[in-house]
C-alpha cells in the first residue's frame, strides 16, 4: 500500500568517509579483538566493499534513501570516553525497574558508569577481551549493508551469556548515550545475547542523547535462544532529531524456545529498523511489535523478516505507527514458510494513524509460502482519528486535545499490552503521554 511515491539517487563513485573511518578503524582493531572478532570484522569489509550504501533504486530501500548518511561526512567515534556523569546517566533509567546496567558513551562502553559484576546465571563479557567470543555469529554482516559496514567499524560492544536453566529475574538495561561529542561521528555498539537451554533474560535497549546534535548509530544486536530458552528485547530509541540510525537485530529461535522483541522509536531524523527472525526449531515461538510515534520531518522505516525453516513454529508481528506533521513511516515484512516448515502459523498485521494531511505510511506486508499446511494472515491498515470517537468525547465534556490523546493512546495500547515488565510499559506510556503534548501540537492545530 503506497501513499506517495519517491524518487531514486544515483550513487556517488567517489571514495566515501567510511572507506576512512573502515581504516581508522582497522588500526584499533588489530590492538583489540580477538583473532575471532577480528576474522568477522574482516570478513565483514570485504563485504561492504561490494555492495556500499544502497540506494532507493534497491526493491529493499525502495521507501528510503540514505543518501543524508552516505555524504556525510562523518568519522569514526573517538575511543576517549566522554563525559558524563552518573546523574546523566540517572535520566535514562527507568522508575521503579532494578537492572543490570551496562553504559555506552559515543558507542564506547564506560566501565565505571556500568554495573558489570557477574551474577550466578549470567556473564557479561566485553567484546574488547580476547575472549572467543560469538560476534557475528548470526551473519547479517553477510548481506545486509549497514550491518557490513558497521561490522568493519566494529570496536565495542559485550556479550551476554545466560548458562543452562538460569532464570536471570533482574533485566540487563544496555544505556547508549549520544553526547556533544558524537557530532558528525559514527558509533557502532554491539550487543550478542546468548540465552543456552532452559534459560530466561529480558534485555532493555535505549537509545538516547544528551544533546541535539548530528551523529550516526549503527547499533547491531545478535540474539540466540537455545532450546526452551526465553528472551524478552525492548528497544527504545530516542535519540536527537538531527541524527540518523540503522539498526540491525537478528534473532535465532530454536526448537521450543521463545523470543518477545518489541521495537519503539520516537526520535532520529531518519532511522532504519531491521529486524530478521530465523525459526530454526519445531514449536519455537516469536512476537514481534513496534510502535512509532513521529512529528515533524522525522522518517522510521521498519524492516522485518521472518523465515520459518522447521515445522509446527509461531510468529505473531504487529506494528503500529503514529504520524503527525509531514512525518513519514515505512513498513517492510516478510514472512517466509520453508516447504517443510508444515503446520507453521504466522500473523501479520501493521496500522498507521496518521494525524495530519501531511503524514504519509508506505506499508508493504508480504508472505512467500512454500507450505501447504499452514495458517498464515497479512494486512495493513491507514486512517485518521475516528471521527466519531472525537465526537462522543468532545460532547461529555473533555478538550479537543485530551480527547485526541485519549485515542491515540488507545490506538498504541494493543502494543504496549504485550510489554511484559510492568515498570517497562507505564515508562513507555508516561514517554507517549510527555510527546503528545510537545511534539505533536502542530497535528492536533492542522486536523
Amino acid at each position: 500500500m503506497s501513499v506517495t511515491a519517491r524518487k531514486t539517487s544515483v550513487p556517488d563513485p567517489r571514495p566515501s568517509w567510511a572507506d576512512s573511518a573502515i581504516a581508522a578503524a582497522a588500526e584499533r582493531q588489530k590492538l583489540a579483538l580477538s583473532p575471532g572478532a577480528l576474522r568477522v570484522a574482516q570478513e565483514a569489509k570485504a563485504v561492504w566493499a561490494k555492495v556500499l550504501f544502497p540506494t532507493p533504486g534497491l526493491e529493499e530501500w525502495k521507501y528510503t534513501n540514505p543518501e543524508a548518511i552516505s555524504k556525510g561526512p562523518f568519522s569514526l567515534a573517538s575511543e576517549a570516553p566522554s563525559s558524563v556523569s552518573a546523574d546523566d546517566v540517572q535520566r535514562f533509567e527507568i522508575p521503579g525497574l532494578p537492572v543490570k546496567r551496562i553504559v555506552f558513551v559515543d558507542g564506547v562502553l564506560s566501565e565505571p558508569l556500568s554495573s558489570l559484576s557477574q551474577e550466578s546465571g549470567a556473564k557479561v563479557s566485553r567484546i574488547l577481551s580476547k575472549e572467543q567470543l560469538p560476534v557475528g555469529a548470526l551473519g547479517a554482516h553477510k548481506s545486509e549493508p549497514f550491518a557490513a559496514l558497521a561490522t568493519a567499524l566494529m570496536s565495542d560492544g559485550v556479550s551476554i551469556s545466560v548458562s543452562p536453566g538460569a532464570d536471570i529475574a533482574i533485566p540487563f538495561h544496555v544505556i547508549n548515550i549520544a553526547t556533544s561529542a558524537a557530532e558528525k561521528s559514527v558509533c557502532t555498539p554491539r550487543v550478542f545475547v546468548d540465552a543456552a537451554i532452559g534459560s530466561r533474560v529480558t534485555v532493555i535497549e535505549s537509545h538516547v542523547t544528551l544533546a541535539g546534535c548530528q551523529y550516526v548509530t549503527l547499533p547491531v544486536t545478535e540474539i540466540r535462544a537455545a532450546q526452551n530458552a526465553v528472551v524478552d528485547h525492548y528497544r527504545l530509541q530516542d535519540e536527537s532529531l538531527q541524527s540518523f540510525q540503522v539498526s540491525q537485530t537478528d534473532i535465532e529461535i530454536a526448537r521450543d524456545a521463545q523470543v518477545r522483541a518489541h521495537v519503539f522509536s520516537f526520535g532520529g531524523k531518519l532511522v532504519r529498523n531491521n529486524v530478521s527472525v530465523r525459526m530454526i526449531g519445531s514449536n519455537g515461538n516469536a512476537l514481534l511489535n513496534g510502535l512509532s510515534l513521529l512529528a515533524g520531518s522525522q522518517h522510521v522505516d521498519n524492516s522485518t523478516s521472518i523465515h520459518h525453516v522447521e515445522p509446527s513454529s509461531e510468529s505473531r508481528e504487529h506494528f503500529k505507527g503514529i504520524y503527525a506533521d509531514e512525518s513519514r513511516g515505512v513498513f517492510s515484512g516478510t514472512i517466509t514458510v520453508e516447504q517443510i516448515a508444515q503446520k507453521t502459523n504466522a500473523f501479520q498485521s501493521n496500522q498507521a494513524l496518521l494525524l495530519s494531511p501531511n503524514a504519509s505510511i508506505e506499508t508493504r506486508p508480504q508472505l512467500k509460502i512454500w507450505a501447504d499446511d499452514v495458517k498464515c494472515t497479512h494486512g495493513a491498515t491507514v486512517g485518521q482519528l475516528d471521527s466519531d470517537a472525537m465526537f462522543y468525547l468532545r460532547s461529555r465534556g473533555i478538550d479537543r486535545e485530551t480527547a485526541r490523546n485519549f485515542l491515540v493512546h488507545a490506538f498504541a495500547s494493543e502494543v504496549l499490552s504485550t510489554v511484559t515488565v510492568e515498570a517497562l510499559r507505564q515508562y513507555v506510556e508516561g514517554f507517549i503521554s510527555r510527546k503528545l503534548d510537545t511534539d505533536c501540537q502542530a497535528g492536533a492545530a492542522a486536523e
